[in-house]
């Protein structure tokens, strides 16, 4: 079972193509989503909603809920070339720079840590699926959407593509469309991302900047 996203020390991986120098974004992406199986309890860590920002290429946040049992308050700042993942609970961060050539932040939505021994693995399907960039991955990938069941009380259409061994599914609402819900099944297994706010606002670059009043130190890539 993959669980994506389940702690920020899961997502180091995530670094790694935005030109360093390039102005910084006007607008970025503002979502919430959380996880939903049948192999996770409703009232897990794992289950529980995370808030994500995403702009330009080199620009990525993600705010975990405490998890109490574990001692961490999750948060990862990317400013590429530049890393922090910080636990608010007890005050302490861990930085890394990227070593570079490109410098580009990901968040891949189906990521599991014991199936990612290096970048390449992160370029497998359905991996190139990232937060953020749904229809992105979807629109090239998929027939026209149809018609889908109303989620959330709204009217969906519905992309599907066939990825490696899942199927995934994207489930959309509104003009321009945003993403409602993401299904992947791979045979008896299935797993759903809801989202909760999903919008276009202005670019916050105090957002992904070094945490401030932080214990640092420092890591190798």
């Amino acid at each position: 079972m993959l669980r994506p996203m389940k702690t920020v020390a899961t997502l180091l991986w995530v670094c790694c193509s935005v030109a360093l120098g390039e102005d910084a974004p006007r607008m970025m992406t503002k979502l919430t989503v959380k996880l939903q199986s049948p192999e996770i309890p409703k009232e897990s860590f794992a289950a529980q909603a995370k808030l994500i920002y995403r702009a330009a290429s080199g620009y990525c946040r993600i705010e975990e809920n405490p998890d109490l049992e574990h001692g961490i308050h999750g948060l990862l700042i990317t400013n590429e070339p530049d890393v922090w993942m910080v636990n608010r609970l007890d005050r302490t961060a861990r930085h890394i720079v990227d070593p570079g050539p490109t410098y580009n932040c990901l968040l891949p939505m189906f990521v599991n840590g014991q199936d990612i021994k290096s970048a390449e693995d992160l370029n497998r399907p359905p991996m190139q699926l990232e937060f953020g960039r749904e229809l992105e991955y979807f629109r090239p990938r998929s027939a026209a959407p149809n018609p889908g069941p109303a989620l959330q009380g709204k009217p969906t259409m519905v992309y599907t593509v066939q990825a490696g061994n899942s199927q995934l599914f994207l489930f959309t609402s509104g003009d321009p469309e945003v993403p409602v819900a993401v299904i992947r099944k791979n045979g008896k297994t299935h797993e759903t991302f809801w989202y909760g706010e999903y919008a276009q606002v202005p670019f916050d670059a105090t957002l992904f900047a070094k945490p401030e009043g932080m214990k640092i130190g420092e890591m190798k890539p």
